[in-house]
């Protein structure tokens, strides 16, 4: 395979790596807390490739951008901008204001962090998530039981009028320290700084909403489409050239 191959290849496996993630997207364009993902790719450094441990004075450790041009890394990185907050009505759902803020849930799992405030009650009176993982207060799982039952704007679970517990609320001061394992959840990196502990601000019966732009989705889809197209014809003419020149190889020449 020679070298133009390779930078088509390279080329056009970027394009659908930003397809697929522009499609995840799209398709939760409606969940409440979601955000967005969106890929970086950057030429890999010498020191960053198996090609740097070859033994010095080796002709053949050259930098993979000098071997094989448009050598890339890509990473999918987490938009975390706020989304807009929508008004839904249920006494249960609550948004987060800063943007810098998470509820705290746990499950058979660990515990996680997420943006998403579209809570409801399970049969044991627990405040839990929509697949049952428990939301987290100051002093562990939220129980409520009685009339009434909704969350104020300062964290407080009421019922019958009182407050029964109040939602843990943690900052960030980089969200960036954040792995997402889920589509609204996250989890603390290893070594990632330990989030601290704030009052709750929240907008009651109202939801964060994704903070994915259709319009300008549908745009990059279109162009990440068109420049897949374009390296998978750049290779397949490539590859007709090398077919070509396969066959002229050893051919008699007639004069």
């Amino acid at each position: 395979m020679d070298r133009g191959t390779y930078v088509a290849a390279s080329g056009g496996m970027l394009q659908a790596l930003k397809l697929e993630l522009i499609n995840n997207n799209l398709a939760n364009v409606n969940t409440p807390g979601f955000k967005r993902q969106f890929l970086v790719s950057e030429e890999r450094a010498f020191d960053q490739t198996l090609a740097s441990m070859l033994p010095l004075g080796d002709p053949f450790a050259k930098a993979d951008h000098d071997r094989d041009p448009e050598v890339i890394t890509t990473e999918t990185r987490t938009d975390f901008s706020a989304g807009p907050i929508r008004e839904t009505g249920n006494p249960l759902d609550v948004a987060l204001r800063h943007p810098l803020d998470f509820f705290v849930v746990q499950n058979e799992s660990g515990t996680f962090y997420t943006r998403a405030g579209n809570f409801t009650l399970n049969v044991e009176g627990q405040l839990v998530t929509p697949d049952g993982a428990q939301v987290q207060g100051d002093g562990g799982a939220l129980t409520a039981s009685g009339a009434n039952v909704h969350i104020a704007a300062d964290g407080s679970l009421m019922a019958d009028g009182r407050p029964v517990g109040r939602l843990q609320v943690v900052r960030f001061s980089d969200p960036k320290s954040l792995r997402r394992v889920e589509g609204t959840r996250f989890l603390l990196s290893e070594g990632g700084p330990t989030p601290e502990q704030v009052p709750a601000d929240l907008a009651p019966r109202s939801l964060e909403m994704p903070n994915v732009s259709v319009i300008s989705s549908m745009a990059e889809m279109i162009t990440a489409n068109r420049g897949f197209e374009a390296y998978t014809k750049v290779a397949r003419t490539i590859d007709e050239l090398n077919g070509i020149a396969i066959q002229q190889v050893g051919r008699p020449v007639r004069f």
